[in-house]
Parts: C-alpha cells; sequence; structure tokens
C-alpha cells in the first residue's frame, strides 16, 4: 500500500476572527488527536525518507509571531516539530504584503531569536522569497533573485541548511518552478491533496489546508479519508 504523509498548511494560530488564523484550542485539540492516531512529524525535508505510514507533516507559511507563542509550546508538549516558511526581508517586521488589502490586519512576524530557537528544537525554516510577491508577475531577473537570495539570506543568518520553498499566494509558473528546482529538494503549493509517494512532482507538492473553520470531525477527514485528494487538479 503507498505510503500516504498529510502535509498541513497552516498560516496563523490566534484566537482573532481571521479565515488564517486557527484558534489556539483547536489546533491544540487537532494535535492532540493526530497524537492519540499515532502520529509523529517530519519536516519536509525528510519527505523522502519517511516509511512510517503515521508520520505527518505541519507547515506554517509567513512566520507569524502567534505561531512561536501559541503553536510552539502544544508541540513542544507532544514532542512535534514543524517546517515554517518566512519571508526573508520581513522577519522582525509585520505583514507588509497585505497592506493594500481591504480589510487589512497588522500582524507581527517572528523575531531572529524566535527563529533561532525553533532551530535549535528541530524545527525546520524554508523560504517564502524576500518579501512575499507573486513570482509570476515579476521580471525573470527579480524571480530569481527572490527565489535564491531569500535562501542565502536565511543560511548566512540562521546559519542553518535551507531545502524547502513555499510559493507565496500558491502562485507559479513552469518558469518559476524551474527556477525553484534548482535551489531547493521541495516546493509546496496551495493545491489540495495528501501526499503519496511518486504521485506528486517534488517541487509542486500538494498540501491539506486547515482554517479557522475547520472542526474536530472535518480535521480528521481531510487526514484520514480521500477528501482532500479528490479535490486535487493538476
Amino acid at each position: 500500500m503507498t505510503c500516504t504523509i498529510p502535509i498541513l498548511m497552516y498560516h496563523s494560530i490566534s484566537d482573532e476572527f481571521d479565515k488564517l488564523s486557527v484558534h489556539k484550542k483547536a489546533f491544540s485539540k487537532q494535535m492532540n488527536l493526530m497524537k492519540k492516531l499515532g502520529y509523529e512529524t517530519i519536516n519536509l525535508s525528510e519527505l523522502n525518507s519517511s516509511i512510517n505510514k503515521k508520520h505527518f507533516i505541519i507547515t506554517f507559511d509567513d512566520g507569524y509571531i502567534d505561531v512561536f507563542k501559541n503553536a510552539f509550546p502544544i508541540l513542544q508538549k507532544l514532542n512535534y516539530k514543524a517546517t515554517i516558511f518566512v519571508v526573508s526581508e520581513l522577519i522582525s517586521n509585520i505583514n507588509k504584503w497585505d497592506q493594500k488589502k481591504e480589510n487589512y490586519k497588522k500582524k507581527e512576524l517572528m523575531s531572529d531569536h524566535q527563529i533561532l530557537q525553533l532551530i535549535k528544537e528541530g524545527y525546520e525554516i524554508g523560504s517564502h522569497t524576500l518579501n512575499h510577491i507573486d513570482l509570476t508577475s515579476a521580471t525573470d531577473s527579480n524571480v530569481e533573485n527572490q527565489i535564491y537570495q531569500s535562501k542565502i539570506n536565511i543560511e548566512k543568518k540562521f546559519n542553518t541548511k535551507v531545502f524547502c520553498f513555499s510559493y507565496p499566494y500558491g502562485s507559479y509558473n513552469k518558469n518559476v518552478c524551474n527556477k525553484v528546482s534548482k535551489h531547493y529538494k521541495f516546493a509546496v503549493t496551495t493545491k489540495r491533496s495528501r501526499y503519496k509517494k511518486n504521485k506528486f512532482n517534488n517541487y509542486t507538492l500538494p498540501r491539506v489546508p486547515i482554517n479557522s473553520n475547520t472542526g474536530l470531525f472535518k480535521f480528521y477527514i481531510k487526514i484520514k479519508t480521500f477528501y482532500e485528494d479528490i479535490k486535487f487538479v493538476n
């Protein structure tokens, strides 16, 4: 039987009213359910080395400070870890990429010190570009810079290797994907499905989105059934 590994996609863990924010209590229930079901975490770069059918991957896009404050303590108690995609030029800053949105909410991003602490705890840091632009609408030279320089910045600042990339807004095309493949082992999208080995391209990996409206029963269905798999669009 093909090993199925859910790659969970989170953004914010906060009690704010926000579609992309999962409440702290809900997140705790989700992670405790995974523990009761016998799942253990691996980082995204360990994906193809996993032979355990009870592995799953937690990813956080953007690097919000509430992930450190609210998710980290919960994961620590369960001996879980995660892969966090940071916007390298906005570390210790705010979500400037959202400022033009009509209902903009300022959200703080993690600091150098907080990211270093997560790395020491076995978390993996991936790139989410330099400043969270839509790569499909950028010039070719800027695309290359956003993809490569963000990796270099993170590696130098935190003395860690960066193997994984997350496309801002889930936007990519063939050119973007080809450039990412030159510098990373894996890249995640916003396409929906659980991961199955040899079914997906390593640079267009699908994830299982977990949002504010994901109740515990729906969470279970997403993890344990083909609910997300049938939503995959190639």
